[in-house]
């Protein structure tokens, strides 16, 4: 395969929130997304559900809580409990109403979460939620005027290192390849289920392990590049530069 294409690809799997603009996650939810991804991958849909209830513990914000109602939706519609994976769909989208499904899956359930997805977006449109970081309104009576003055201020900035942007650009790389290889064997795992003979299935599941061992190494690189890369800014004491402000 092409090394551009390689690349294209780990960019796309490490966007967050599938296309949703936000920070990197942290890697103790990294880390509770990709057992889940795993055991969903072996079809282990119990240690799944713990998996992902351990990744809502730490979710940091909405846009990692509603990936995870998601995803949660997805390992109920396999179990067969449709309406507790229709109400998880609706928790999940409700936080990220453009989300899309990050693997494929049967029609069925592509067709519920469409569903849902629409009626999701029709009833943010009929009301539509003020953004998170909205200001709040303040009384006029608490609104002080400040008498315009010229005020020379000091700010010290800090340099930006340059090891901790590398590791971080490496683990993005990593984990970008590791979810590659995570796809790879969830398909080869699929594949295994439509064969009809044995010795198909069988060579299916071993690429598929494989493939699965593969991402599991690539994603703990990633993200132990990605603690490396905070442990290294944190650590590094490089001179603060002043700058002088001149504000009113």
């Amino acid at each position: 395969m092409d090394l551009r294409i390689v690349l294209g690809l780990a960019l796309m799997l490490v966007s967050p929130a599938w296309s949703q603009p936000a920070a990197s996650a942290g890697p103790e939810f990294q880390a509770r997304m990709s057992a889940a991804s795993h055991a969903y991958e072996e079809l282990d849909y119990e240690h799944a559900l713990e998996q992902l209830d351990a990744a809502k513990t730490v979710a940091r914000d909405s846009r990692e809580r509603g990936q995870t109602a998601i995803f949660r939706g997805l390992v109920l519609a396999d179990l067969g409990r449709r309406q507790e994976a229709l109400a998880s769909f609706k928790n999940g989208l409700s936080l990220l109403p453009d989300a899309s499904l990050p693997v494929k899956v049967s029609p069925k359930v592509s067709r519920d979460f469409e569903e849902v997805k629409r009626t999701v977006q029709e009833e943010l449109t009929r009301s539509p939620r003020p953004p998170s970081d909205a200001p709040n309104a303040m009384p006029d009576a608490q609104v002080a005027l400040v008498p315009p003055r010229a005020q020379a201020e000091v700010r010290h900035t800090r340099s930006m290192p340059v090891l901790p942007l590398a590791l971080l650009g490496g683990g993005v790389v990593l984990g970008g390849v590791g979810g590659y290889f995570g796809l790879q064997s969830r398909s080869n795992v699929n594949a295994a289920r439509d064969d009809a003979f044995y010795s198909d299935r069988t060579a299916h599941l071993d690429s598929a392990r494989g493939q699965a061992l593969a991402a599991n190494v690539l994603l703990g690189a990633a993200i132990t590049a990605a603690a490396g890369a905070a442990v290294v800014w944190l650590l590094t004491d490089d001179p603060p530069t002043s700058r002088t402000e001149v504000s009113p």
